[in-house]
């Protein structure tokens, strides 16, 4: 799910997911049990936010055990059954603890009833009801979950590597001028005496996070996306009737994106037997990938949110179909859907718009960092959707990862791809973590990537270079530095290039930077101009690119600090103690060219004045 909060950002929503900083984490408690499947028969009066339900839980037990329990809240149960037999339960700590008049023995299946409701007076969380007012249209009611709020609607065991192997079905009842939705195909319609009665069934393994229904007066059409002649799958749109001719301009490009997708160089086959989208409002977030059937804000179909949607239908691979083990790894739901719509935009768009889009998440993940720095892995539950850690730096992870295994090619796709595809298909319907997807990434490309995971993940910050340079004849001589600040690693070891505008051509270099500061020297071909550092935009960076003399980079050799030149003018800007190297103290406006001792926190540092 995109869970960023509800903002424009390019003239259009992007997924947002919203995150309580009181969010309730369910305890450590032992696990016992599979679950198998989740069946719903719930009734929706559709007039306030009561419904009522009868919820089987299909279960495997993994112990001899006679007590069942599961993540139930702000709900009431009134009566569980085992095999026709009342059970006796009792409600503690947010859980539903169930007392069974038997032993379940290892490896047995059973199937657990529990009649439980929600009163119309229950907060808004994890189920929503909002009755038709101003802009809401019409009554509507659905569910929005991530991370931990499913138990907010139905008894579960709310984590996200607990997948529903064999998948849900709902039996939706609700007054027959209402369309209900839910997880994959609608299987059939039925009326009874001013009800309807809808059917839904998706059998592949899901977490409980990615189950959703929606009701509300839609109106609904569709396209069809084709694998072939013979095999295709339909994308069905839930939408209020007013919006109807904007939903068909909104979702004009959805087939395309599912080629654009699904193409064998990219990511593969769509996972599922069926897409689709239900719009909502009011909606606190963008948008929120339900399996088979993305959520929507109202106004992606009003206005129109092609990252948006494009951000969401990524997702099915990459979050839905292989989802994240527990969110300590978010950033590989959500970087993966970020960085796919920016693929997606720079294809519709070209080159340069995929480039500036790139960068203008850097610079969110600037701020963010500037007020926060985390690593990327392991965010507390108040930051999981942190914008510009969770969905920018964690695209641009990605980025990188395709620039180390030189995947560089803007029009084709080579071993990074393939590298995903890989990982897909070694954890197709399950669970992975960082770990998976490093030992993965580096089993295909034979690159060590444990120092780059260390140093980009599990390790806080980002580089900022500054490049000294200087020219003569032929002779190219650079220093680089890096000057990452605390709580970072002092040197992120990473392949850096140079381009060389010359006075005959042009040429780049590429060199390893794995030590701090680091010198090079090159010959060129032919007398350099200028130089452009990371020329392709490769890097997650800032830079500082300074041009010397001959005479002061030898000097900048010599010394061999971090941070050596510093301009008298910024040396101005702050109450800085300066020293001489006689030991006297000098005030900033006096500074000449050369070497001095700058006082910082009680440590001196050796620089050089520039003017």
């Amino acid at each position: 799910m995109s869970f960023i909060f509800f903002s424009f950002l390019f003239n259009q929503f992007f997924d947002g997911k919203f995150l309580r900083a009181n969010i309730l984490k369910p305890r450590d408690s032992a696990y016992y049990y599979d679950v198998r499947k989740y069946n719903f028969r719930i009734f929706l009066p559709m007039d306030n936010g009561y419904f009522s339900c009868k919820e089987i839980i299909s279960l495997k037990s993994n112990i001899l055990t006679d007590t069942l329990s599961f993540h139930f809240v702000n709900l009431i149960c009134d009566s569980v059954k085992l095999e026709n037999r009342a059970q006796n339960f009792t409600y503690e700590n947010n859980y539903l603890k169930i007392q069974l008049d038997r032993n379940l023995m290892p490896n047995e299946s059973i199937d657990l009833e529990i009649y439980y409701h929600r009163e119309s007076n229950a907060p808004n969380l994890g189920f929503y009801f909002y009755r038709r007012s101003g802009n809401t249209l019409h009554n509507i009611a659905y569910t929005c979950t991530e991370p931990y709020d499913s138990k907010y609607w139905f008894a579960c065991f709310d984590e996200p590597w607990e997948k529903a192997e064999k998948g849900v079905f709902f039996e939706i009842i609700c007054p027959d001028s209402y369309f209900a939705c839910a997880n994959g195909i609608l299987d059939s319609i039925k009326e009874n005496q001013g009800l309807k009665i809808y059917f839904w069934s998706h059998s592949y393994p899901i977490a409980t996070y990615l189950i959703h229904f929606a009701c509300s007066r839609y109106a609904t059409f569709s396209h069809w996306y084709y694998n072939s002649p013979e095999d295709s799958f339909e994308i069905k749109y839930f939408i209020w009737p007013e919006d109807s001719l904007r939903a068909i301009n909104s979702f004009n490009n959805v087939p395309l994106m599912i080629q654009f997708f699904s193409d064998t160089n990219m990511y593969g086959r769509f996972p599922f037997e069926k897409y689709g989208m239900d719009a909502v409002y009011p909606f606190m977030w963008g948008g929120m990938e339900h399996q088979t059937i993305t959520t929507i804000h109202r106004q992606w179909v009003t206005q129109g949110s092609e990252g948006g949607i494009a951000h969401e239908l990524a997702h099915q691979w990459w979050g839905d179909m292989v989802t994240c083990f527990t969110f300590a790894d978010i950033w590989l739901n959500e970087g993966f859907a970020t960085y796919s719509d920016a693929l997606y935009l720079g294809f519709r768009n070209g080159r340069d718009y995929f480039k500036n889009l790139m960068n203008q998440r850097a610079q969110y993940y600037f701020t963010e960092d500037a007020s926060y720095r985390r690593p990327l892995y392991n965010p507390p539950l108040e930051h999981l959707f942190d914008y510009g850690h969770t969905y920018c730096k964690a695209s641009w992870i990605l980025h990188m990862l395709r620039y180390l295994m030189n995947d560089t090619s803007f029009s084709e796709r080579g071993i990074f791809f393939r590298g995903l595809r890989v990982y897909k298909d070694s954890f197709a319907y399950k669970n992975a973590n960082t770990e998976d997807l490093k030992r993965i990434l580096s089993q295909v490309s034979g690159i060590n990537l444990d120092r780059f995971f260390e140093e980009w993940i599990y390790q806080a910050g980002y580089p900022k270079y500054i490049i000294y340079f200087s020219f003569q004849g032929n002779q190219v001589n650079l220093t680089v530095s890096q000057n990452n600040g605390n709580n970072a690693p002092e040197v992120f070891v990473m392949p850096i290039s140079f381009k060389f505008n010359l006075v005959e051509g042009e040429t780049v270099i590429t060199v390893i930077n794995d030590t701090n500061p680091q010198n090079y020297s090159f010959y060129l071909f032919s007398q350099p101009i200028s130089l452009i550092f990371d020329p392709e935009n490769w890097l997650l960076k800032q830079a500082q690119v300074v041009s010397l003399n001959e005479e002061e980079h030898q000097k900048l050799k010599k010394i061999n600090l971090l941070n050596l030149f510093v301009k008298k003018e910024e040396l101005m800007k702050k109450d800085y103690e300066i020293y001489q190297r006689d030991g006297r103290k000098i005030k900033a406006k006096n500074l000449n060219k050369g070497i001095y001792f700058l006082k910082v926190k009680n440590t001196y540092k050796k620089i050089y004045v520039l003017n």
